[in-house]
């Protein structure tokens, strides 16, 4: 048994209720697989939780989807979202919700660790748009849940994490994935993917968290999406954390910086993702300028839906 399972293992004996899915998800899968079943049948499933077909809706019509004109009704958001998108969403509350009813985690600022996984998030998404990913919706998804193997540490591991976020503020520019696997014998994303993997999460989300830290050194049986899926969790990880570790009074406006100025701070973020996946990704400067100044004010309207226990997000 591997230091991974072994920290999951110990995270289920102590928080045995966060480990398991709500009935009404597992009823929602059975649903969802039946050739019987039709939209009307997953919309009434849905309904029978109000706070969570609400949630659905407010996502629907959130700059997540960016729809026109307002999805009312639940059997209109599984039609034009799509009943996969839907239930991922739902996943995703579900998940999210457990561990926002778990312990404080105390050495963690919860709003900072959730506005982190929603930054990831959007800049999956926003990237995936870019390049034309059929499964958008499932790049951000993966982003939401990429770093809740940081909670599962910290419930088992809290000094080893303590020593991580220490370091890592010390050090921002530093890997932190070397850093996490130094202190833990692991990563954060690593543990989300194992725990996800046994909540039967599908393995095009999975496989794309395991291997997130270390894309140029991949196993040669997996599939060319999930690869693509993995540069793009990659960078979108490295540049949350790049701008999360920023010197407010450093960073510049770019309404009124000159070139060399722009130019420079763009450059850092250019620097930590290897050259192969920037030419695939077709990262440039302005492709940078668009994708951490732009999610801003999404982040936030996302941040309430989501997770409106964190009042204190800047």
């Amino acid at each position: 048994m591997n230091e991974v399972e072994l920290v999951i293992n110990q995270f289920i004996l102590e928080e045995g209720k966060l480990y398991t899915l709500p009935e009404l998800y597992q009823q929602l899968e059975e649903k969802i697989h039946s050739d019987t079943t039709s939209i009307d049948d997953i919309a009434s499933l849905i309904n029978t939780d109000a706070a969570l077909s609400a949630k659905v809706l407010k996502l629907a019509n959130s700059p997540l989807f960016g729809f026109r004109s307002e999805i009312n009704t639940l059997q209109r958001a599984l039609t034009l979202i799509g009943i996969k998108e839907v239930k991922n969403l739902i996943l995703m509350d579900t998940i999210t919700h457990n561990f926002c009813q778990g312990q404080s985690y105390a050495i963690l600022k919860m709003e900072d660790f959730w506005t982190r996984s929603v930054y990831i998030a959007l800049m999956s998404k926003r990237m995936a748009q870019r390049l034309k990913h059929p499964e958008v919706d499932r790049l951000f998804i993966s982003g939401i849940m990429s770093r809740i193997g940081q909670l599962v540490s910290c419930s088992t591991r809290r000094d080893d994490v303590l020593k991580v976020l220490n370091e890592t503020l010390s050090y921002p520019l530093m890997d932190e994935f070397s850093i996490e696997v130094e202190h833990l014998g692991f990563n954060y994303n690593q543990v989300s993917a194992e725990l996800l993997h046994r909540w039967h999460v599908p393995d095009e989300i999975t496989q794309a968290l395991a291997y997130l830290h270390s894309p140029l050194d991949l196993p040669d049986d997996l599939d060319p999406k999930t690869i693509l899926d993995i540069y793009i969790l990659h960078v979108a990880t490295i540049y949350t954390h790049l701008l999360e570790h920023e010197d407010a009074n450093m960073t510049p406006d770019l309404s009124k910086a000159d070139d060399d100025v722009m130019n420079k701070d763009m450059d850092k973020y250019i620097e930590h993702v290897a050259p192969k996946i920037n030419k695939l990704l077709a990262i440039d400067r302005n492709f940078i300028d668009d994708i951490l100044f732009e999610i801003e004010v999404d982040a936030l309207e996302i941040l309430n839906i989501v997770f409106p226990e964190s009042t204190n997000i800047y």
